[in-house]
């Protein structure tokens, strides 16, 4: 496994899927001294968010075998996943919100940020040297 072969905003990514995936098996909802952790309700949708994310990371850049250029497809895809885990932690936000949905939450955002970022990225080198990116 080749690290160094990601980007800033791929790392950026690829810590925020990391720490989703940690974040759901972390309280997610704490009350009166009882807690529910997240893989026990939408924690098992952000975790496979998660892994599929970091599946499509690992195989695009060649983290895991050989580099692919990661096309407008894989990088739309890791968008909606990292959008999907950040409104999740937003709409199952509240006043019981424990440290694993506000994990959720902030990796989620900060997934958004990197994969948007990458995109952008790829569109101004696409752009530089006439690829279309697919």
């Amino acid at each position: 496994m080749n690290f160094s072969r990601l980007s800033t905003p791929q790392r950026i990514s690829a810590a925020s899927i990391g720490v989703v995936a940690l974040a759901a098996f972390l309280p997610w909802v704490s009350i009166f001294g009882v807690s529910a952790l997240g893989v026990e309700g939408d924690g098992v949708i952000t975790l496979v968010a998660a892994v599929a994310g970091a599946v499509v990371l690992a195989m695009t850049t060649g983290v895991i075998g050989e580099p692919k250029t990661p096309g407008t497809r894989s990088e739309l895809a890791l968008i909606i996943l990292a959008t999907i885990v950040a409104l999740i932690g937003l709409v199952d936000m509240n006043g019981a919100a424990a440290m694993g949905l506000y994990l959720t939450l902030f990796a989620g955002i900060a997934w958004v940020v990197g994969a948007v970022w990458q995109f952008n990225l790829s569109k101004q080198s696409a752009a530089g040297t006439g690829e279309t990116g697919i």
